[in-house]
């Protein structure tokens, strides 16, 4: 298993517990992280500095997936299409950007965007098959990439922009791609990592700055760390079964932010649901801003 971090500290951030926290994102402007709790349809927003999270957004859509605008308006990915969320002076209004046709039991889950403002997102059905995952891009009409996934989950770009990173939970594989950053295509699959049963479902991905991928391993209660070539450099044991996602934040980004779901028993003391900080020796990379 390479080496372990059994030993890293660990704190919640003491947030209220989400059903399923998903899709941390650091907002590096505001320097806040927020997330989004699924079932409830909900966007929270937290502050390190005063140690407060907040609800940013309530509404009537399942945002599976968010993303910032360089204006730092939000771009949610839903349950029934791809909205914008304009946040001027005190006020929110939304516009909607795409509309796709998604089956009853489909909504967006993870999304990511890349170098130049594209959005790829991911959707999952309530069957766990026939996912898609679709490239958003300005001006144009949204392009499905990838068909019959089952639990269309994380993606990450290598730091120089030449590999593409897709999770697909149900089979336990992470998916490398050769990236066309010109045209947004994805080209030459390769097996990058492929989870053992002990280890969990892995959920939500990030890269750090030395190109290293970090995994959040959903019923596996741990975080892992894949060098280049897949194989886990290292390990973080965490005090809840299901990790669903993790991204790096702070203001030089050696924090660690992992979300989590509530536990699958009735332990009251369960931490599931909980968002957890991680102090980490290693630098991540801010993402992408999106151009929609």
């Amino acid at each position: 298993m390479g080496q372990g971090m059994s030993s890293t500290a660990i704190y919640p951030i003491g947030n209220p517990p989400c059903d399923l926290a998903e899709c941390p994102l650091w907002n590096a402007q505001e320097q806040k992280l927020y997330w989004t709790d699924i079932p409830k349809r909900t966007l929270w927003k937290y502050d390190p500095q005063t140690r407060h999270s907040q609800i940013e957004w309530q509404g009537d859509r399942i945002v599976g997936g968010f993303a910032f605008t360089r204006n730092n308006n939000i771009v949610f990915c839903t349950d029934r299409d791809v909205v914008l969320l304009h946040r001027d002076a005190n006020r929110q209004q939304m516009e909607i950007l795409f509309e796709i046709s998604l089956a009853e039991d489909e909504r967006f889950n993870d999304i990511i965007t890349d170098p130049d403002g594209r959005i790829f997102a991911g959707t999952l059905t309530g069957r766990r098959t026939n996912g898609v995952l679709w490239r958003l891009e300005q001006d144009k009409e949204p392009v499905a990439v990838l068909h019959n996934l089952r639990t269309s989950n994380g993606m990450a770009f290598s730091p120089e922009g030449r590999y593409f990173y897709h999770t697909d939970s149900r089979p336990r594989t992470i998916t490398r791609y050769d990236y066309d950053r010109d045209s947004g295509q994805i080209a030459n699959p390769q097996l990058f990592y492929e989870g053992s049963p002990e280890d969990g479902s892995p959920d939500g991905i990030t890269m750090d700055a030395d190109g290293y991928v970090w995994v959040a391993c959903y019923r596996g209660g741990k975080v892992l760390r894949l060098n280049p070539a897949g194989k886990s450099e290292r390990e973080i044991r965490m005090p809840t079964a299901n990790i669903s996602s993790l991204t790096f934040g702070g203001p030089d980004l050696t924090d660690l932010y992992v979300t989590s779901a509530k536990a699958d028993n009735s332990d009251p003391s369960d931490l599931g649901g909980q968002i957890f900080q991680i102090p980490v020796s290693i630098h991540g990379r801010p993402e992408y801003l999106a151009v929609l």
